[in-house]
């Protein structure tokens, strides 16, 4: 099927964003759109918004006024968490919300083909609440050298600062057999990296029968029909979840990448609990000594929250404590922003925002330290890598990589030999505070 036109696609926000966004483009494919650059003319622009934060916010209004202006007669679709939780401020043809954003293209054609357009555009504009389900969409497509797989929707926390769960709804887990037959799917599309994503994935299962995050993990592990996905990586994980015995079986896996991004938001117990997290600092700290006494080179990453209500001084330099602990290798710094409708918005001890915009930059001054450190102490290493983007700097080349563990790699390279995609043996021969350099051997 093929049709004259064209479609755009910007995405805001997470990795699910990205992943549902990859799930809308496969269903315009399908139906036989063109696709397009979000700065080209467009038949059709969709923007899945976020509103995670106020400025996530501003940023899907500002996308939504850019593509009028790119083409004013185009068809203008919005979705995702911004659309879901105020749908009337949002000025669009077509509008859905958490779900059934793979309607759009369908829904966009229809408008297109339809004579009665003013009709068509009237009735395409509805919201509908988060299903109570996993709702089983699937993508066609992803990067280059690794595919994000949802596995699992929604969340149960009840987190003082977040507007999610009210967006997204409570915990949906994807069935396993939804789960493999996607990433089988990239498996013969030559993959070799997956990433797991979702809203909450550290609570997958909690909705279904005998299994959980650690049990999906054993599963996919034990899989012998996936000839080409080396690498399963997870994405954002809440502290909780790591548990002794969450450790204990991990450590005996061997597809799953020796690194963890972690939701640790602060270092400082009083922080936590008004932030309403379910773990406390000597936890965090407990279980990833052991973590890496378990798994080789374990790389650690982290989400921190800066200038939260509350946060004294003391409370700062406990985060910036933790950081050094866990050895974090880069850091999600948020400076903290009021969400109207949730907890945290009427806290007492808002900080002012200069002091929040310090302590970020501290904290990232601490990570970056801590960064090439990391960095000096890898070089000479040898790393198995998937090369992804090649790269142009002057009169020469780089391709960028990342080693299993999430360590970041500029390769010199050639353009002519393009090796995106595919697997090498790199050996680290240089390196400063923002990566690593190496060469294939």
């Amino acid at each position: 099927m093929q049709n004259n036109f064209n479609a755009a696609v910007l995405t805001l926000g997470c990795r699910v964003n990205q992943y549902e966004s990859d799930c809308i483009i496969s269903e315009f494919i399908n139906l036989g759109f063109n696709i397009k650059d979000f700065n080209d003319i467009c038949d059709v622009y969709v923007i899945n918004t976020c509103t995670v934060t106020a400025a996530s916010d501003k940023k899907s209004r500002q996308m939504i006024r850019r593509a009028k202006k790119l083409n004013p007669d185009a068809l203008i679709a919005v979705c995702g968490c911004l659309s879901q939780r105020e749908p009337d401020i949002i000025q669009a043809d077509i509008i859905f919300g958490a779900s059934e954003k793979v309607k759009i293209p369908q829904t966009a054609l229809d408008i297109l083909t339809n004579n009665n357009i003013d009709v068509m555009k009237s009735e395409a504009k509805r919201v509908r609440p988060p299903p109570e389900l996993y709702e089983n969409i699937n993508a066609y497509n992803s990067e280059k050298t690794r595919a994000y797989i949802k596995i699992q929707d929604g969340c149960g926390a009840k987190c003082s600062y977040c507007i999610i769960p009210q967006v997204r709804g409570g915990v949906k887990s994807r069935k396993y057999a939804d789960i493999y037959a996607e990433i089988e799917r990239f498996d013969a599309l030559n993959y070799h990296e997956i990433v797991l994503t979702g809203i909450e994935i550290s609570s997958y299962g909690k909705d279904l029968e005998n299994i959980d995050l650690i049990s999906l993990l054993e599963k996919l592990d034990s899989e012998q029909d996936l000839d080409n996905i080396i690498s399963i990586r997870l994405s954002s994980l809440d502290p909780s979840v790591i548990t002794k015995d969450f450790i204990d079986r991990l450590s005996k896996l061997n597809k799953i990448a020796n690194h963890f991004h972690l939701s640790v938001q602060s270092g400082s117990a009083k922080i936590l609990n008004l932030m309403r997290r379910k773990y406390n600092p000597d936890t965090i700290i407990k279980n990833i000594e052991r973590a890496k006494e378990k798994i080789k080179d374990l790389n650690i990453t982290a989400d921190i929250i800066a200038g939260f209500p509350g946060e004294t001084n003391e409370d700062f330099c406990e985060t910036i404590e933790i950081i050094k602990i866990l050895n974090i290798y880069r850091a999600h710094i948020f400076v903290y922003s009021k969400r109207p409708g949730t907890d945290a918005a009427g806290f007492d001890g808002q900080i002012e925002e200069s002091v929040k915009k310090s302590r970020s930059k501290k904290l990232s001054e601490v990570c970056e330290k801590i960064r090439e450190k990391i960095h000096e102490n890898n070089l000479g290493k040898e790393f198995d890598v998937i090369i992804e983007d090649y790269n142009k700097s002057g009169k020469t080349g780089f391709y960028t990589a990342k080693t299993r563990n999430f360590l970041d790699v500029k390769i010199n390279a050639c353009e002519e030999e393009n090796n995106s995609g595919e697997t090498k043996k790199i050996k680290i021969k240089d390196y400063n505070k923002n990566y690593l350099t190496g060469e294939i051997i």
